[in-house]
């Protein structure tokens, strides 16, 4: 009577291992992003359009401590800034208001709608990455 309690259990036990290998490992936390210094957008894209950018018409993205600010084409913004596992917060954007020649104006209100849908940081190697829906903005550190 004792034998097939025994398999029975040993049959439930060898099921239970077999399903817990199975079972994929628990995902790694994101790697640390510190986006602290000076960055100039190299390559972005907005809703499937591909940001142009001219040689001559920088657009930074400059972070220190919670505080964000750089050139947006034409002008310069200032905001808050964080990113948590990840996770960007991106708040109080504000900025001058000069006007400037096209096609610089045409990406520079790309850059700035753009910025305000990133919700995500990572980086590729030395390149700092936002993303968002429908956004990617790729920034390198500037000398």
């Amino acid at each position: 009577m004792l034998r097939p309690v025994i398999a029975a259990l040993a049959a439930l036990f060898v099921l239970a291992a077999c399903g817990a290998s199975v079972t994929s490992p628990p995902s790694a936390p994101p790697a640390a992003v510190d986006p602290s210094g000076e960055w100039q957008l190299v390559a972005g894209s907005v809703d499937g359009q591909t940001l142009t950018l001219p040689p001559d018409v920088p657009v930074t993205l400059v972070v220190d401590g919670s505080a964000v600010s750089g050139r947006s084409a034409c002008n310069q913004y200032f905001g808050q800034f964080a990113v948590v596992d990840g996770r960007v917060t991106l708040g109080g954007l504000g900025g001058t208001e000069m006007a400037c020649e096209e096609p610089i104006m045409t990406l520079e209100a790309a850059y700035l709608g753009a910025l305000a849908r990133v919700e995500s940081a990572r980086m590729d190697g030395e390149t700092l990455v936002l993303t968002g829906p429908a956004v990617e903005l790729r920034f390198e550190r500037t000398a």
